[in-house]
């Protein structure tokens, strides 16, 4: 009975027993014929999969050939040490070790055979993230290594890594292009710089991390092409260099630089500089591009030109500056000297930047028909954008009667360069068409596109109108610009080498608030040499400090007389466009190369080349330039006299001196004696004038 007893108890568990067996076998069965091919084709795919392959990004590069953004190859190393016999591994591990320690040389040959015999089994080791081309062929002849992918175990996959190799130049305008962002040049032309993926088996090891495989149905990925773009990497340089100083020594908040060629269009340089909250400077934002603002006084040519183009007005028409203050209708405008001009005609007004002139003769001109003058402003273009192939450019603002917020003293405030609104590019577009003899080009960076050789893409200059205006008021214009540089605000850019032609404009930022400090935009727009113009400028400063100046022809005008003098030193057709006053006595700054290239297109001779890379200086007399010195890193002081006052300071507080400066312009006086030596020099009085 008891054994009877304890069958049944045991039947249940038997039972159940059985069922599992028969539910497990079941299951078995399902799974190898039934369930089988789906999973393991499951299992294929989440091990196996073909993976795509970056192209290399195209290159960018300025119009000589010099590299601006590159794709630089890099490699991320692993070794798959189960390939690698235990004979070949335990034999030479050793060696290796003292390899990789001397191509990365980051670790020690113990630490690196440690670690590569303590993960003697592991499928996908880790040994570099990031390795160069250079390394990487190092690694291939190393021990175990040289016996390539199955037997030595190396494996690698290219990563692309995009570089700038002259630094920070223009690096706003090259750009980028990640996450989404468009910036610059790499954003407008990532299609073409992208070029298409290619694709390669690779398998799954651990953690993520996949190992190429060889399959015929790889396909090699196709590079992207490659962009030939305007910028001259010497006028880059040059502009950079002459914007920073100008920004350093006004302490102003941000600025731009383009220079463009005259007859093409085409962008020689572009620079972009704001101020960090230390106090320095990099390219943050492509201020020339997109930013607008009331220009101010440059403005003052479309308006004249509009006016003169309608018959309204010419500019010997006499024109009172009412003692400095005129008032339209309940709101005073006061003129750009405290006084006033008295009465001047209107091409002298144009030439001293007057205000009330300008002002009263395009009110008196347009008030009972202002659509008249606006129409004008637009048939100049001045109300569209320039299509520059970056993107970021606004719309001009170009105010219209039919404005809620037009009113009676729209015209005048317009006439001054206030209530419109433009980027430096826009600015300088026009001021390009007026150096080109009326007809206006369209901007652009980018001459060429090229794919290994092959040229795709040739981008011809593109004329936007063929005449912003008649011969007769351009040539009217043309005077007045050079008269500007010859007896207007800005005879400080007078010089016997280069003559220069363009416009001051200085702009209040707050105008419209009322107990504050004023905050002001210094800006010039022009083109050198006057006759026969090869290179067109803006400069535009925003928000320098009050007192190192503010005005058009205090901050911006320096700036663009720099790059005025140190670009055509460097252009080969230079020395018939270069006229040497022979009664002139002055001094030049420049780099050595700047400064032997100008001697050579001078016909002078340089007996002397600094073999230092910073300034130089050089003094010219009776048509001949003297022997270049060092101007920094020299150790005797130098005969400032002719130089300007921003070189000078550049210099002097350098060696640590310190300077007081009185007036405005060149160095006419020092009061410390040439020769001195500069160790000596703890303080030194300049005396400037115009």
């Amino acid at each position: 009975m008891k054994a009877k007893s304890n069958i049944k108890r045991s039947l249940p568990v038997i039972l159940i027993v059985a069922f599992m067996v028969i539910g497990v076998g079941y299951k078995l069965i399902e799974i190898q014929f039934i369930e089988g091919p789906e999973l393991r084709e499951k299992a294929a795919k989440t091990t196996l999969q073909y993976r795509n392959i970056a192209p290399a990004r195209g290159n960018i590069y300025a119009m000589d050939g010099a590299l601006l953004a590159t794709t630089m190859p890099e490699y991320r190393v692993h070794m798959d040490v189960g390939t690698v016999s235990d004979e070949l591994f335990f034999d030479q591990v050793d060696e290796l070790a003292y390899g990789l320690s001397k191509v990365f040389k980051d670790r020690n040959p113990g630490d690196y055979e440690r670690y590569l015999r303590s993960n003697r089994n592991h499928r996908y080791l880790l040994i570099r993230r990031k390795a160069s081309h250079y390394e990487l062929i190092q690694l291939k002849k190393l021990p175990i290594f040289n016996r390539g992918k199955y037997k030595g175990g190396l494996v690698y996959e290219q990563l692309n890594s995009r570089q700038m190799p002259l630094g920070k130049i223009a690096e706003r305008t090259i750009g980028y292009y990640r996450n989404g962002i468009k910036v610059g040049l790499e954003g407008a032309f990532s299609p073409d710089l992208s070029g298409n993926p290619g694709k390669a088996l690779a398998q799954k090891i651990s953690r993520g991390q996949w190992k190429p495989l060889i399959d015929r149905n790889n396909v090699d990925p196709r590079d992207g092409c490659d962009l030939i773009t305007t910028l001259d990497v010497r006028i880059q340089d040059v502009a950079h260099t002459a914007l920073l100083r100008a920004l350093e020594y006004h302490q102003a908040d941000h600025g731009s630089v383009i220079v463009m060629d005259v007859k093409t269009g085409g962008i020689r340089a572009i620079s972009n500089l704001g101020r960090t909250e230390k106090g320095t400077y990099f390219e943050d934002y492509n201020y020339a591009i997109g930013e607008s603002t009331e220009p101010g006084s440059t403005f003052k040519l479309p308006a004249l030109i509009a006016a003169l183009e309608d018959g309204r007005v010419d500019t010997a028409k006499i024109v009172d500056t009412k003692g400095g203050m005129h008032k339209f209708y309940q709101y005073e405008m006061y003129d750009s000297r405290r006084g006033g001009y008295g009465e001047i005609s209107l091409g002298r007004a144009f030439e001293l930047s007057s205000n009330i002139g300008l002002a009263r003769v395009i009110h008196e001109a347009y008030k009972d028909d202002p659509e008249r003058f606006i129409n004008r402003l637009h048939k100049m273009n001045l109300d569209v954008p320039t299509g520059v192939e970056i993107m970021g450019e606004p719309n001009p603002k170009i105010p219209h009667p039919d404005d809620q917020d037009w009113s009676g003293i729209s015209l005048p405030w317009m006439a001054t360069g206030y209530g419109v609104q433009m980027t430096p590019l826009q600015t300088l577009s026009f001021y390009n068409a007026i150096a080109n003899d009326g007809v206006m080009m369209s901007p652009h960076l980018v001459s060429e596109m090229v794919s290994e050789g092959r040229l795709l893409k040739n981008v011809e200059p593109k004329v936007v109108n063929p005449a912003v205006c008649s011969k007769q008021v351009l040539t009217q214009v043309q005077d007045l610009l050079k008269g500007v540089v010859e007896h207007g605000t800005a005879t400080n850019l007078k010089h016997p080498l280069v003559s220069m032609a363009g416009k001051t404009g200085t702009c209040v930022l707050n105008y419209w608030r009322t107990g504050e400090t004023k905050e002001y935009q210094a800006s010039f727009a022009g083109y050198f040499p006057a006759e026969n113009p090869i290179y067109s400028c803006i400069v535009v400063v925003y928000k320098p400090k009050k007192e190192f100046g503010y005005y058009g022809s205090d901050v911006a005008a320096p700036v663009f007389k720099e790059i005025a003098l140190k670009t055509m030193a460097l252009v080969p057709q230079a020395p018939e466009r270069l006229a040497v006053n022979p009664n002139s006595h002055g001094a030049l700054a420049a780099l050595p190369q700047e400064m032997d290239v100008l001697a050579r297109n001078l016909n002078l001779q340089n007996p002397h080349q600094p073999s230092s890379q910073s300034l130089v200086l050089a003094e010219y007399q009776d048509s001949s330039l003297s022997e270049p010195t060092a101007f920094s890193g020299n150790t005797l002081l130098p005969n400032l006299y002719g130089v300007s006052a921003m070189d000078a300071l550049y210099f002097l507080e350098n060696q640590g001196i310190k300077v007081e400066i009185e007036g405005h312009g060149k160095v006419v006086r020092q009061s410390v004696r040439s020769g001195t030596p500069l160790n000596q020099i703890k303080y030194i009085r300049l005396k400037l004038a115009i």
